[in-house]
């Protein structure tokens, strides 16, 4: 582990004007080190907004940055014996959540399992996830030693005659504070909002101009009840009202610093601060944005 100062680092490009009210989006920097900008390529990362902090895996690799995009703490996570890097999370007590999935062998059965840190990255202990349902597209929700209570079909949301369901996987997929889960599936070239009550809205078309998905990715709930949608194949991130409709987008594919190379994860910190992950090794990336 090393603990590095708190130097600020980053310089802020303005995006186009927008009229009164619009949907403002600004590019600000990529997460750095002393040695510059690191290469990420679509990690593992959770925001603390709490101490205006993001926690990035990588690897068998965490790192902690702060308010100004600089590394300012790492440790590691034993893949050796938890596994591969799935998910991170922060609780309000500030311990840190991973998500990790084993490969079986010989010698020990594989299967997923959360790993919980204090924020020294010290391991207070892990629970493996058991009894888990095998069909795909599933939600599902367990206790703190693992064992599975309920889960939500995400696929029930597709008509069965929809071609879309054969081979359907997940782009993107978030939890927002009403308990809506926010999913995309690219072969449907659609986004989805699944309600607590079981009501369901989707949205989207194909096609490669604004407002259309052409391999969609992940999904955020933005500030004010906007929602925010990443292509990766057109490296945008597209931004839709509380009524789901389009408003803009921002990144699109090319090689100026705001620009994004294939969108991949997508958080929020504190402040409407935005992280994008892309993949190339293009970094990571951080926008502030802001909604009327």
């Amino acid at each position: 582990m090393r603990l590095l100062a708190n130097v600020a680092v980053g310089v802020a490009l303005c995006a186009l004007a927008q009229p009164a009210g619009a949907v403002e989006v600004k590019y600000l920097y990529r997460l750095s080190n002393f040695s510059g900008v690191i290469p990420y390529s679509d990690v593992e990362m959770c925001a603390d907004p709490a101490h205006d902090e993001i926690y990035v895996g990588e690897g068998d690799l965490i790192r902690v940055f702060n308010a100004s995009g600089m590394e300012i703490y790492d440790f590691s996570h034993d893949a050796m014996s938890y596994g591969a890097i799935l998910d991170i999370g922060v609780m309000p007590s500030g311990d840190i959540l991973v998500l990790s999935y084993r490969q079986p062998t010989e010698a020990r059965a594989g299967g997923s399992q959360v790993t919980r840190y204090n924020y020294r990255g010290e391991p207070l202990g892990s629970f493996e996830v058991h009894g888990l349902p095998s069909a795909s597209l599933l939600v599902v929700t367990t206790d703190f030693e693992g064992t599975y209570r309920r889960h939500v079909d995400l696929l029930a949301t597709l008509p069965k005659n929809d071609k879309a369901r054969e081979g359907a996987e997940l782009g993107g997929f978030y939890v927002d504070d009403q308990g809506a889960i926010l999913y995309t599936i690219p072969t449907a070239f659609r986004a989805f909002r699944l309600k607590p009550d079981g009501t369901a809205d989707s949205w989207g078309k194909p096609g490669s101009g604004p407002g259309s998905f052409s391999v969609v990715g992940a999904i955020l709930a933005a500030p004010n009840g906007y929602t925010l949608v990443a292509d990766r194949a057109r490296g945008a991130v597209l931004v839709f009202d509380p009524s789901l409709r389009f408003v803009r987008e921002f990144g699109n594919r090319g090689p100026i610093v705001e620009q994004l190379n294939r969108p991949g994860l997508m958080v929020f910190g504190r402040d409407g601060k935005l992280y994008v992950s892309q993949l190339g090794y293009h970094g990571l990336s951080v926008f502030a944005l802001t909604t009327p």
